[in-house]
């Protein structure tokens, strides 16, 4: 076993060529993020606030690194109780409800508590029982043609959580069903309070993807600002494990796949929840194999695999103790 640090040392220089130096990263990071203030006084689309997220944002060049970009009304405000209405100022506000009773994890209902000022919200809704919600088929359907009107070469993929371009809604608060993730954080001592903090005051967003085809109602809760976020607060070695990960996976797992077996939110996911639950691991370029291989071998990854379902590290604690 005297061979593997070596080894992981030299993986390690391998993959700081393959994948950038901690100064490469560094800049391509912070141009990114100079770049979405810009973008955001600029107003590409008329109306919309923006989100750069993928593989891109979070620092990686690779040959498939994806480049995704999430677009909301800024106007349009989700709220997770009803007593937060009195947080927003009526008709200048949209305010829309969750409710998630009876529904999958992770994923909601849009009750419109307040009318829409916007074309294509308002063409989305149907009522049920008296109350006004957002179609997550309809909504997307109706962006789908505004794209192509507009001639985006990129549209929206039904299959993924945020796939090169997708409009949504976005939340200021935190759900519910998400507030355990911060006791597991602060138990597990990662990430640290700073990071806690800036992922909470950044909120969430609701994508208009249900939990079978048919869901048409459904929205799924999506946590990529967070996940961003996460992934910043990796170490060096950390983040380059989920790079060896990402390259494997492309490389090798799915090389000779038209339909692959693992997306590369699995491997992040997996990774997150090595880093915060696996407290015996060392993070150190000569450590940088074991560490790869606790993820590789993680006990749920292959349930994943056959359920076709990867659970939020946020909204999901149900998998901590078949980790460890």
């Amino acid at each position: 076993m005297d061979h593997i640090p070596r080894l992981s040392e030299a993986v390690y220089v391998g993959l700081c060529r393959k994948i950038g130096s901690p100064t490469e990263v560094r800049m391509r990071r912070e141009v990114t993020d100079t770049e979405e203030v810009v973008r955001q006084s600029v107003k590409i689309m008329k109306g919309f606030d923006r989100m750069m997220s993928g593989s891109r944002r979070e620092g990686f060049r690779l040959v498939a690194s994806d480049h995704d970009c999430m677009f909301w009304l800024p106007g349009h405000k989700v709220i997770c109780y009803l007593s937060q209405v009195s947080l927003y100022r009526i008709p200048r506000h949209t305010v829309i409800l969750m409710e998630s009773d009876d529904l999958p994890p992770g994923f909601t209902r849009l009750n419109l508590m307040s009318p829409s000022n916007d074309v294509k919200v308002r063409s989305s809704c149907v009522a049920i029982n008296n109350s006004v919600y957002i179609s997550s088929t309809l909504f997307r359907d109706n962006h789908l043609l505004f794209l192509r009107t507009w001639n985006f070469a990129s549209l929206s993929n039904p299959h993924a959580p945020c796939v090169h371009c997708v409009f949504c809604f976005r939340s200021h608060h935190w759900p519910a069903k998400a507030l355990p993730w911060i006791q597991r954080c602060r138990q597990q001592g990662w990430p640290s309070e700073v990071v806690i903090s800036d992922i909470l005051s950044a909120g969430f967003h609701v994508v208009p993807i249900g939990s079978t085809p048919e869901s048409s109602q459904e929205w799924r809760i999506s946590f990529s600002c967070a996940e961003q976020k996460l992934v910043y607060a990796m170490n060096r070695c950390q983040f380059l494990c989920y790079g060896l990960f990402k390259t494997f996976l492309k490389e090798v797992i799915n090389f000779h796949d038209n339909l692959p077996v693992l997306c590369s939110y699995f491997t992040k996911t997996a990774v997150l929840w090595v880093i915060q639950t696996n407290n015996f691991l060392t993070w150190t370029p000569e450590n940088l194999l074991p560490c790869f291989w606790e993820c590789f071998k993680l006990h749920v990854l292959i349930h994943w695999v056959f359920t076709g379902e990867c659970p939020t590290f946020l909204f999901h604690s149900i998998i901590c103790s078949d980790i460890n």
